[in-house]
């Protein structure tokens, strides 16, 4: 059983701040800013890919409601979502964060050791996809 459908089963504590059939919403327990929230399917779906639609379509509303909600309690700069999927999904269960984005608050993205690239090389990499 993954953590989110213990979660929804109340095996776990969390702070839920939106729940529906489908979808549940609740704090990060180690929040990038307070705001971090993780936005899932009530079931294990594993992947972005797996998602069936009405759940894809649900969470992007309840993404939209909270954009809205984080912008209004907490005045950020800006908001962020990350989504993992494969070995990066730490949780093996689909998961959407979202969080307030401030000045100076050190969350930052880290890149590879490939550096900028020219549009020919980009080109190449990506023909046929």
């Amino acid at each position: 059983m993954t953590i989110v459908e213990q979660i929804v089963s109340r095996e776990i504590e969390a702070v839920i701040v939106y729940e529906s059939k489908s979808v549940i919403a609740f704090a990060d327990h180690d929040p990038i800013n307070f705001g971090h929230i993780l936005i899932c399917p009530t079931s294990p779906y594993e992947s972005f890919i797996e998602l069936p639609e009405p759940v894809h379509n649900e969470i992007q509303t309840v993404a939209k409601d909270l954009y809205l909600r984080l912008v209004a309690k907490f005045n950020p700069v800006g908001i962020s979502f990350i989504q993992n999927n494969g070995q990066c999904n730490e949780l093996d269960h689909y998961h959407l964060h979202i969080f307030p984005r401030y000045q100076d608050d050190k969350f930052g993205w880290t890149c590879s050791e490939i550096g900028v690239q020219t549009i020919e090389k980009l080109r190449n990499s990506l023909a046929g996809l």
